[in-house]
């Protein structure tokens, strides 16, 4: 077997069915299976996708594992070479897969690769090239050049000897050898949900290159889920439960020190926060305390944050998983 694609479902059939169509349509010069783990199992509903594609192997998770424990039971149940984990809401527009599969076969230092994202036009979807990338839009800083400059003192730009070559691959679309990632215990199950591909790319680049080819492309519908933010500023731009799994990953990867600074970034600017629209309702002769949502909201957030600091800087055993209650994009959601 060439390549086993793993797909972790959460009442995500239909799409998931749109996504097989394409595959089989466009897919062709290697053998594949394709697998899915079922993080939310009901009898009779995956009927539609087995009559047209009886082979597929269909496997019950026993509840929301998370997606990186799913990941791996996919990874587990595998029998190809390489593994490909592919999202549900994906679509297949060309034979992305075996060209994927042989710029792995080709090139020995290749260790893993992933898919430009496109959207529903064809369009890419803008995403962190690299992980210093993703590391700098962690701080909320003033939004002045001079503060900008000073986080790319700290975490320059990297670069690579191949245009191609990144060290963050997007989740959505990832393969690697079936041998490279067992080597690594393959994805980090502490992570519930996100981060864990940024992770995984970290891992997976202390062994040598990963890439973005131009050739390997796809439609990633991206579907809303009640993890996502609803509202936006500069200061409330995170979800809680991205957010927790991120400094996770910080945590695991690069270090105490790392972690620990951005929580005082959030610290600090708690306080100043409020003392800002406060001193500006004063000027304006307002109430002091008039048009506070949004520090209410980050003052909120931090307070769930600071529910995880000590369990994720000592690393306790997940899975990550935050409370609905936690969820203080939903809970302010208007």
């Amino acid at each position: 077997m060439d390549v086993s694609i793993v797909f972790v479902n959460y009442k995500t059939e239909a799409l998931l069915f749109d996504c097989f169509r394409s595959i089989h349509e466009y897919t062709s010069g290697i053998n594949f299976e394709c697998i899915v783990v079922d993080n939310h199992f009901i009898p009779g509903h995956n009927q539609t996708i087995l009559h047209e594609y009886p082979n597929t192997s269909w496997i019950d998770s026993g509840g929301n594992v998370g997606f990186s424990k799913a990941n791996n039971i996919g990874l587990k149940a595998a029998k190809g070479e390489y593994i490909l984990f592919l999202n549900a809401d994906t679509l297949l527009i060309d034979n992305a897969i075996a060209q994927a599969w042989n710029h792995l076969k080709k090139d020995a230092h290749l260790v893993a690769l992933g898919g430009i994202q496109l959207d529903i036009n064809r369009e890419p979807i803008p995403y962190y090239r690299t992980l210093n990338d993703v590391r700098r839009d962690f701080y909320i800083i003033p939004n002045r050049p001079v503060f900008h400059q000073l986080i790319d003192r700290l975490l320059p730009e990297q670069r690579f000897s191949q245009p191609e070559e990144t060290n963050n691959l997007v989740g959505a679309f990832l393969m690697a050898s079936r041998a490279n990632l067992l080597n690594i215990k393959g994805w980090d199950e502490d992570f519930f949900m996100y981060a864990e591909d940024a992770e995984l790319s970290f891992r997976l680049s202390k062994m040598g290159k990963l890439a973005y080819f131009d050739d390997v492309k796809f439609i990633h519908l991206i579907q809303e889920n009640p993890f996502r933010r609803t509202n936006y500023s500069w200061v409330n731009r995170f979800a809680m439960q991205i957010q927790v799994s991120n400094l996770l990953w910080i945590r695991k990867s690069y270090g105490i020190l790392p972690f620990v600074i951005i929580y005082a970034n959030y610290t600090i600017l708690a306080p100043l926060f409020w003392a800002w629209k406060i001193c500006l309702n004063i000027i304006k002769g307002k109430n002091l305390f008039d048009d506070t949502k949004n520090q209410r909201i980050f003052s909120q957030k931090l307070s769930i944050l600071y529910r995880y600091f000590f369990s994720i800087l000592f690393l306790k055993k997940g899975p990550y998983r935050i409370k609905p209650e936690e969820n203080i994009d939903q809970v302010n959601k208007s």
